[in-house]
């Protein structure tokens, strides 16, 4: 990337972190062509059209990437969000799982088929999925698990595996505030 590639993609992503989606967009769309295909290009590309919901622009960015590029986790990631929202849940879950193949066992990967799995009922696989994810990162996953709309229904259980795991004193979760 040239000094000026790079500037233009600084000033996407400001745009985009000041909530000007569209103005981000323009923004890279002014690069030169050879630029487009740069992977960070790509990367800002579908963090934009995720933005802007334009979901199956963003899945067509993602998916032959998966073939590309398997070893990066963000196409796994980003391209199942993009088919979650732009055809189905079941279709999102697939990549998934085709994405353990070449990521065993990645934290955020088991976190997103514990949220996948939490939505479509199958309670005992999104626990088994989750656990794996909190105790490869419980500083992170946890925290963010009672967060997540997707993991409301196993909230209760959360809370009690986070309590779990505070008596057992293990220097894993930074104190309650």
């Amino acid at each position: 990337m040239t000094y000026d590639s790079a500037d233009h993609c600084q000033r996407a992503l400001g745009y985009l972190e000041l909530g000007m989606a569209e103005d981000a967009w323009d923004e890279l769309a002014a690069l030169p062509t050879e630029f487009g295909e740069l992977k960070p290009v790509k990367q800002l590309r579908v963090e934009i059209l995720g933005r802007l919901k334009r979901w199956g622009e963003a899945a067509e960015l993602c998916l032959p990437m998966l073939e590309s590029e398997p070893s990066e986790l963000f196409w796994w990631i980003q391209g199942a969000y993009t088919v979650r929202r732009s055809e189905s849940i079941e279709a999102a879950e697939l990549i998934l799982r085709r994405a353990l193949a070449h990521h065993p066992p990645d934290n955020l990967l088991l976190y997103n088929l514990a949220c996948y799995a939490c939505v479509q009922g199958r309670m005992e696989e999104a626990r088994d999925f989750l656990n794996q994810a909190i105790l490869g990162n419980p500083e992170t996953v946890v925290p963010m698990s009672l967060k997540d709309e997707d993991l409301v229904a196993l909230r209760p259980w959360i809370l009690k595996r986070e309590a779990e795991l505070r008596s057992a004193a293990l220097p894993i979760l930074p104190p309650l505030p």
